[in-house]
């Protein structure tokens, strides 16, 4: 048996845990706690339900916050906890930190205590699910599981991220590679540092004598620009920009690392409520993610 294969049970047996559970004791409705949280709180939000009405609740109670998961009538369903943070909610599944550990929690086989999630092992990192497979840790190796919870394609890799449009880039014996939900490798990457930036493409790194190249890569690992830029920035989700610099000019790419807002700024900072300040020649002004001067209030 694969040594990881204890912690890929823990979604199953807190499933266990809930489903099973006939603790009437541990049910929020008229519980003294809740109504004594409920009174004391403050500063509640509810986060927008999703497709099945379950959201994430927050408040504070005093100087402490709190997060939880209600149901789509307002009734709990993971108690709202100072040692609980939810990540994410899909479907029927949540995605929540305890402590230090992470859970994939189902949401629809009753009422989650503190006590369900602290009676189960957790992994020690994991990302949501994303093409129908999760990325976890145990034990600082990755890998993926699958819808029931199992490890797919039985491989573990010294680094992977989320699947985007059914990519997700991996490391193994410091080499990178594209691979597809399958486990199949889509191409090699033969540089030495990989980086994504949207989800449309990596950012990719050669070093030479101290000195920094990047270009960028498509899901296929097809080159879409070569190694020019000295700098890249984080791409901005919000704006879809990618800040570049090349022969100590400034500009920005789109979400596709194709040239948004030509490479001719003495200057540039990053966007910041859809605006940016620049400077060429000498003078200095705001842009907008189109590149077009734009007031400064």
């Amino acid at each position: 048996m694969h040594p990881c294969r204890d912690k890929l049970l823990v979604s199953v047996l807190l499933a266990a845990i809930v489903g099973c559970s006939n603790n009437t004791s541990q049910q929020p409705n008229d519980n003294i706690e809740a109504n004594v949280q409920s009174s004391n709180a403050r500063d509640t939000k509810v986060d927008p339900p999703n497709e099945f009405g379950f959201a994430k609740i927050s408040f504070r109670v005093g100087d402490i916050y709190h997060e939880g998961i209600v149901d789509a009538k307002g009734k709990e369903v993971i108690r709202p906890s100072s040692a609980l943070l939810v990540n994410d909610i899909a479907d029927n599944l949540a995605l929540v930190q305890m402590a230090s550990k992470f859970l994939f929690v189902p949401l629809d086989q009753g009422f989650v205590s503190s006590h369900d999630l602290d009676s189960v092992d957790g992994f020690q990192y994991a990302e949501p699910y994303r093409c129908g497979l999760a990325m976890v840790s145990v034990n600082d190796a990755r890998f993926y599981i699958n819808a029931n919870f199992e490890k797919a394609f039985n491989a573990d890799f010294e680094f992977a991220e989320s699947f985007h449009h059914d990519r997700a880039m991996v490391r193994d014996d410091g080499r990178y590679r594209i691979i597809d939900p399958r486990g199949k490798t889509v191409a090699e990457l033969n540089f030495d540092q990989v980086t994504l930036q949207s989800s449309w493409c990596w950012q990719v790194t050669n070093i030479e004598e101290e000195k920094y190249l990047s270009g960028f890569v498509d899901l296929n690992g097809e080159l879409i620009t070569e190694l020019i830029y000295d700098y890249v920035g984080n791409y901005d989700p919000e704006i879809k920009r990618i800040p570049v610099v090349r022969n100590k000019r400034h500009g920005f790419l789109d979400e596709h690392a194709k040239v948004a807002i030509p490479l001719k700024y003495e200057y540039a900072e990053v966007f910041n409520r859809g605006k940016a300040r620049v400077i060429v020649d000498g003078r200095s002004f705001f842009i907008n993610p189109d590149g077009m001067e734009v007031p400064e209030g």
